[in-house]
């Protein structure tokens, strides 16, 4: 028997039908409930007892401890899209493989971008405050909007998500151009793709930035005081992707200068000394951006459509059962390229 640890407390009551979706000859171990505990969460003791006896650990949200005391542990199926809370440089020494759900949530994240993008050109935040505050709105320059038609889009990271948002761009009549590390095959949704390396000057003329990016060793930060500085004035900045991709100090004066047209983002910033640390932001931002004009967040519910959850567990479940086949799943992360040079 394969002793399977379903990492969340409601995959009790969804027990017989996740059994629907695995190989025969499994065990599942399943944490018991705690009322201090969501549904999609369990308690951290009780994920580092079941861990121990886990060959396979499937769900979301893990404290590295699970890892470290899982010494029976073959195969982590995420059901997740990034992996960057995961400490990968373990799995690579212990010979864990890691699989995640790349691309279950592709079209939410392109959608919840241009809703971002849609949001801040056409000032509906603010215009929304109007209308409730009930005050009169002049129609001059500093309330008007932005006609998204004939401008420049700039897509940077062109995997599944950065091409759907491209294409979508593109359907509002925007010049995409996409930047990515590997131009060898072309991305029938952008006008223009060049690399990473030209960064700098596709800031110079593009209107809108759409980061969908992951977090990775290369992509901390990308978006700096160098990125801002060389930026067209009045630019759009959405950013779907991670929040430490973008420099938190950089942003925060981009905006209080007046240098950046807006900033919109469903990611924000992770700090070292969260609680608990790494499960996600305890503030947006502790330079309080997403406190400034032209600023409009969503607290990380790009992905939170209804049915999602369930496709997350159909896509992890996708893993094991090709795992259990005796084959490399077909999203299997690559540890060594994800953690960058000397891994």
């Amino acid at each position: 028997m394969t002793a399977i640890l379903l990492g969340w407390q409601k995959a009790a009551e969804q027990l017989e039908w996740i059994r629907t979706l695995a190989p025969s000859g499994c065990e599942f171990l399943v944490p018991e409930h705690s009322p201090d505990q969501g549904d999609y969460d369990a308690d951290p003791a009780e994920l580092v007892r079941l861990g121990r006896e886990a060959e396979i650990i499937v769900g979301w949200n893990f404290p590295r401890q699970v890892f470290v005391e899982a010494r029976k542990l073959k195969l982590v199926s995420s059901a997740h899209t990034g992996y960057d809370r995961y400490d990968l440089a373990l799995f690579l020494e212990r010979g864990v493989t890691l699989a995640n759900a790349g691309g279950v949530n592709s079209v939410a994240v392109a959608e919840h971008a241009m809703a971002l993008l849609l949001a801040l050109a056409k000032r509906i935040a603010e215009h929304d405050r109007s209308v409730r505050r009930v005050d009169w709105v002049d129609l001059t320059p500093e309330t008007a909007s932005v006609q998204l038609a004939g401008k420049v889009a700039a897509i940077v990271g062109l995997g599944r998500i950065g091409t759907l948002i491209a294409a979508r761009c593109r359907a509002f009549g925007m010049k995409t151009v996409g930047v990515r590390r590997d131009v060898s095959r072309q991305v029938d949704a952008v006008d223009e793709l060049v690399g990473a390396d030209r960064l700098n000057s596709v800031l110079e003329a593009a209107d809108a930035v759409i980061l969908a990016l992951p977090l990775t060793p290369r992509t901390r930060g990308l978006m700096g005081h160098e990125q801002f500085a060389v930026l067209k004035p009045g630019a759009l900045l959405v950013n779907v992707g991670r929040g430490m991709v973008v420099n938190e100090s950089a942003v925060h004066q981009a905006l209080t200068r007046g240098d950046l047209g807006g900033f919109a983002a469903d990611v924000w910033w992770d700090y070292a000394d969260a609680s608990p640390a790494g499960y996600h932001y305890n503030v947006p931002s502790r330079l309080a951006v997403h406190r400034l004009p032209r600023v409009v967040g969503t607290p990380d519910m790009a992905s939170n459509v209804l049915g999602m959850r369930e496709r997350m567990i159909e896509f992890a479940m996708e893993n094991v059962r090709e795992f259990l086949a005796g084959k490399t799943p077909a999203r299997t992360v690559d540890l060594r390229n994800a953690i960058g040079p000397g891994a």
